[in-house]
């Protein structure tokens, strides 16, 4: 997929460019540069008037701590001050009521989000515990001294990321990162973790490919993981999916035909493409789009 064609479709679809200009944080890079590691409960969000800047406001999220995973909190309640008004890069973002899994660091006495958004993520209860399991179990993982067996347990980790849809962004982003429009603003080198997946995970991947009833962005990348060796099942898979699209979830359309040029392709099926791009980034009414879509589909069948 080219990603300047991907970034245009998701700037239409969210309406401004929450681009993220700093290397993406998977999972394990936040583990990894986080000192510390919070679940908590955000009691209140505060306005307080900045004394040194007229027109600027602190805004600081209160947030009473139910667990630290990582580094060591003698505070039951912690403040943290954050910039909500940011576009670009996306900023981190805290609602009052919510439970929240937040990386940070301490810089001159104040607690900051690591990362900006990738930093405080705001999880059901079976979110938080499954994130929690995986924190621990990359923790044990960062411990082991032998770089090959190392290595290799990264790669396991990152399937049992994958296999579940609340981390499945956490894997594929590193699984498959070429799959992901956010790799574009990527500064670090990516490992070749997708290299060194086995029979039997690329079995498992396949698996918790079919079993997702309603695909979301991080499913491209599982697509993309399994497409080798099943390029048929994918192909179906993908058609169902696009003849299904519900409107909410029309901008997924783009990548869906993409991916369906990889085992058919022609002049008129490229142009199809070329004008859903076109109309979507234009905000085209969801009828046009769909017949778009009813268009590709029966070239795509026939």
């Amino acid at each position: 997929m080219k990603a300047i064609t991907t970034i245009v479709i998701l700037m239409g679809a969210i309406g401004s460019v929450d681009a993220y200009p700093i290397d993406p944080r998977p999972l394990r890079k936040l583990i990894m540069e986080s000192e510390f590691i919070i679940i908590g409960h955000v009691l209140e969000i505060q306005t307080v008037k900045n004394k040194k800047e007229r027109d600027y406001s602190d805004v600081i999220a209160r947030i009473r701590i139910a667990e630290v995973l990582q580094g060591n909190i003698s505070e039951s309640v912690i403040d943290v001050p954050y910039n909500p008004y940011y576009i670009c890069p996306a900023p981190a973002r805290y609602e009052a009521g919510t439970d929240v899994l937040v990386f940070l660091n301490k810089h001159k006495g104040a607690y900051r989000t690591h990362a900006l958004s990738y930093g405080a993520k705001t999880l059901s209860t079976e979110g938080l515990e499954v994130y929690k399991a995986r924190i621990f179990e990359m923790q044990d993982i960062l411990t082991i001294t032998d770089g090959y067996k190392k290595f290799f347990a990264t790669v396991e980790w990152l399937v049992k990321c994958t296999e579940n849809s609340i981390t499945r962004w956490e894997g594929t982003f590193e699984l498959s990162p070429e799959s992901d429009f956010m790799s574009f603003y990527s500064r670090s080198e990516l490992p070749p973790f997708q290299s060194m997946l086995s029979a039997e995970q690329k079995v498992r991947l396949k698996k918790a490919l079919f079993d997702t009833s309603q695909p979301g962005y991080a499913d491209m990348g599982l697509i993309d993981l399994v497409y080798r060796g099943n390029e048929e099942v994918v192909h179906k898979y993908l058609l169902t999916s696009l003849k299904n699209l519900p409107a909410e979830q029309m901008w997924f359309g783009n990548f869906y035909m993409e991916r369906l040029l990889q085992r058919k392709s022609n002049p008129q099926m490229e142009a199809l493409v070329e004008s859903f791009s076109k109309k979507f980034f234009d905000r085209a009414d969801e009828k046009e789009l769909k017949n778009i879509i009813q268009e590709f589909v029966a070239l795509a069948e026939d």
